[in-house]
């Protein structure tokens, strides 16, 4: 096990260890589901209600914490120089819900079991964060490569419903890549078609 995968599990424990619900998203969530690439830290996604008791968690088990006080969508931990973040919110007001939690699937990376993200929350989230210099609509890519027969994009559109535009153009993008055949169904193009009015 890779030395910040040992960090990543004494987190894992440690959370599991309190009875903190989370799911881990971002780059090790991406390399869950197959794409393996490079990434600073462990993002987990905790109810904001449930950050004392996870930094608290943490500190218990010799990690530094940061409650980051003046933002409300991040608090951090380190140990032995590696990152670990706990995202309370994400680009457009998205927080953890029962449903996040819920459908959340235990998965082994690098050899540390942890409660992964699902597929559908993961490319959700990935979707609203792309940006200039940022590959997020390419590890949505690469989850949708390796989960598309499982893919629930009824939930998928349930979550979208306030970014139709955004989820439009996503769609459109992962339908016309020429280097991955995603089967997108046409009812979920139509479907965004039809909200845009």
């Amino acid at each position: 096990m890779r030395n910040e995968f040992v960090i990543y599990k004494e987190t894992i424990d440690a959370i599991e260890g309190a009875g903190v619900p989370y799911v881990v998203g971002g780059g090790i969530a991406v390399a869950a589901y197959g794409r393996t690439r490079t990434t600073k830290d462990i993002d987990l996604y905790v109810k904001p209600y449930d950050t004392v008791r996870a930094l608290e968690a943490l500190k218990r088990a010799g990690f530094e914490v940061n409650p980051m006080c003046d933002v409300k969508w991040l608090a951090k931990g380190y140990k032995n120089g590696v990152p670990v973040d706990f995202i309370l919110e994400n680009i457009g007001g998205i927080v953890v819900t029962d449903d996040t939690m819920k459908r959340g699937r235990y998965m082994y990376v690098s050899g540390c079991r942890m409660f992964i993200m699902s597929p559908e929350d993961l490319v959700f989230r990935k979707m609203l964060a792309m940006r200039s210099m940022r590959d997020d609509w390419y590890d949505c890519i690469a989850v949708l490569s390796n989960t598309y027969k499982m893919f629930d994009w009824e939930y998928f559109l349930w979550l979208a419903a306030g970014f139709t535009e955004r989820a439009l153009a996503f769609v459109l993008f992962v339908k016309t890549d020429w280097d991955h055949v995603i089967p997108v169904p046409a009812q979920v193009i139509s479907t965004l078609m039809q909200r845009m009015g």
